[in-house]
């Protein structure tokens, strides 16, 4: 089992009792813990830190928790990492995991940050990651529910953000993962999302797909 999972499963726990419904796992971590539910699934964790993606609905939700006191209380300490482009954001450092949140983007939102303030953390909002909670599923490791978006709706993610990407490596190993999920979807849902795709998702997603065959693993 990955190291640093009871980290995570500590504060999943945490997390469910307010949010349940509200956030899902993202990043590669998706791909770990879908093992537990496609057991034939076994893809390889690449790096141990984590996203949680929150659903821009969370912002107006009244809790009665303080994220960042939760996050300390089991071991993560903030640490605000400034990029070349200017800003900064907040990570949660571990001991053996780090932790990062991710959110929706507000139509218009022009900033890099946006303060999830009744959580008293901050997060950093992205375009269609909205879509990951569209269909969540769960999965239990040690009796604790974990939400992941569907292989279906992270396949179709994979492939939209894929044509988004600026580094190439990266470019690369989305249109994989895409591609190693398509093992694990139901082909009459996936169907029925793809038919769904509008606008920019169909154009993003259909262009990876003609790009797939190009690569050279393959």
């Amino acid at each position: 089992m990955a190291e640093g999972i009871d980290d995570i499963l500590n504060l999943i726990n945490q997390l469910n009792k307010h949010l349940e419904g509200y956030y899902v796992i993202g990043g590669s971590w998706v791909l770990y813990f879908y093992r537990f539910k496609y057991p034939h699934f076994k893809y390889p964790l690449r790096t141990l830190d984590i996203d949680f993606v929150f659903s821009l609905y969370v912002r107006n939700k009244r809790v009665g928790f303080d994220l960042r006191k939760i996050l300390e209380s089991l071991g993560f300490y903030p640490e605000v990492t400034g990029t070349v482009t200017g800003y900064s954001y907040t990570t949660f450092k571990g001991e053996n995991v780090d932790i990062e949140f991710i959110i929706e983007e507000p139509a218009g939102w022009k900033d890099k940050t946006l303060m999830i303030n009744n959580l008293n953390i901050d997060a950093t909002p992205l375009p269609f990651v909205g879509d990951l909670l569209e269909d969540i599923i769960y999965v239990e490791v040690k009796g604790i529910k974990i939400p992941l978006p569907s292989p279906e709706r992270f396949h179709v993610h994979k492939w939209i953000i894929a044509q988004r990407r600026q580094n190439n490596l990266k470019k690369q190993n989305d249109l994989i993962q895409g591609l190693e999920l398509l093992k694990i979807c139901n082909s009459g849902e996936l169907t029925r999302i793809i038919k769904g795709l509008r606008g920019k998702r169909k154009k993003l997603y259909e262009k990876s797909r003609a790009e797939i065959n190009d690569l050279e693993v393959y």
